[in-house]
C-alpha cells in the first residue's frame, strides 16, 4: 500500500520537526517546504493527499498560496495553520 503524502508549508518548518518525525514514523511521507511559492511549485510537480499550509509566511501568504493550490488541485484537502485569531482570515480561507 502506498503511503499517504503530506505537503507541509511553513516558514518555521524546523520548529515542526518533531511533528514531521511523528508522521513519518506513522508511515506518512512528508514533504516540508518553507514558503507559499515552494508549496505551489511542489503541488505542480507531485500529487499530495493533504496540504498543511501556514497562513503567515514571507512572500506569498498562505491565503494566496491556498487560492493557487485550489486552482491547480481543487480536490486536495488543505489545512490552514495560523497563530492569528482574526476572524477575517478564517472567512477568507473558507471562501466566505
Amino acid at each position: 500500500m502506498k503511503p499517504y503524502t503530506v505537503l507541509w508549508a511553513d516558514d518555521e518548518i524546523d520548529l515542526l520537526k518533531p511533528h514531521i518525525l511523528f508522521l513519518e514514523q506513522k508511515g506518512y511521507q512528508v514533504t516540508p517546504v518553507l514558503s507559499g511559492n515552494d508549496a505551489i511549485e511542489a503541488i505542480q510537480s507531485a500529487d499530495y493527499d493533504i496540504v498543511f499550509l501556514d497562513e503567515n509566511m514571507p512572500g506569498i501568504s498562505g491565503l494566496d498560496a491556498l487560492q493557487r493550490i485550489k486552482e491547480l488541485k481543487p480536490f486536495v484537502p488543505v489545512v490552514m495553520v495560523t497563530k492569528s485569531e482574526e476572524e477575517h482570515i478564517m472567512t477568507q480561507a473558507i471562501g466566505g
